[in-house]
């Protein structure tokens, strides 16, 4: 790995014959597009993946369907209600 992609890089996943680079929080992804690791045609669809996720969690919580997140704390999946309970489902 080379000295730039160490700065925005935290970890190397290897799934089966690929290696996935796991970016640092906060890196941009202009930042990877500089530095190489990113292509604009991957940014452009990590961006629309993010705005699919967001706009399926928004079209739950309208429609008044759970959602199911992963508690941190709990360190255990649940389901959120549109009024914001939660119900541990793990």
């Amino acid at each position: 790995m080379s000295d730039e992609e160490k700065k925005v890089i935290k970890h190397v996943v290897k799934i089966d014959n690929m290696e996935v680079k796991v970016a640092k929080k906060r890196v941009t992804s202009a930042k990877l597009i500089e530095s190489g690791i990113l292509s604009p045609d991957d940014a452009d669809m990590d961006k629309r993946a993010r705005q699919a996720v967001s706009n399926a969690k928004r079209k739950a919580k309208v429609c008044k369907k759970p959602l199911a997140v992963y508690d941190k704390n709990k360190k255990a999946p649940v389901l959120v209600d549109s009024d914001g309970k939660q119900v541990n489902i793990g």
